[in-house]
């Protein structure tokens, strides 16, 4: 019961940290430069399991499964959040929007989740040399 209950405290404030991040983000008060993406993870990844416990690299992969459920959830096209927003207004709206429209919004989607891919892998290289 007791590791239930730390469990859904950690992943509480996991998930409100993330949000704070995206707050600052959009506000400008954190740096993209703190962002990291998948080679970052994996050296973060590697430097935990070589150099601490196992339950610290547990909560580092709570942590980031968290922020990736975040990152889901957002109304952005291409993730649930953005296919869930489609439905939402598909409702509203009463009828399905146009099959062509929903095509490039997800085309758009997918441009920018891979430049975002992209450029934080770029920097997490740029950062390991």
């Amino acid at each position: 019961m007791l590791f239930r209950s730390m469990g859904m405290k950690k992943t509480y404030t996991f998930i409100a940290q993330t949000y704070m991040t995206l707050k600052g983000l959009l506000q400008r008060t954190i740096s993209t430069k703190t962002l990291v993406g998948p080679v970052g993870i994996v050296s973060m990844s590697y430097k935990i399991v070589s150099s601490q416990s196992l339950v610290y690299y547990v909560y580092f992969l709570g942590l980031i499964s968290c922020a990736l459920a975040v990152m889901n959830l957002l109304p952005l096209p291409i993730v649930d959040g953005g296919v869930i927003l489609l439905l939402i207004i598909e409702k509203i709206k009463g009828s399905p929007i146009n099959p062509k429209a929903q095509e490039i919004i997800s085309y758009v989607g997918l441009l920018l989740l891979i430049s975002l891919f992209l450029l934080l892998t770029y920097r997490d290289i740029l950062n390991m040399m």
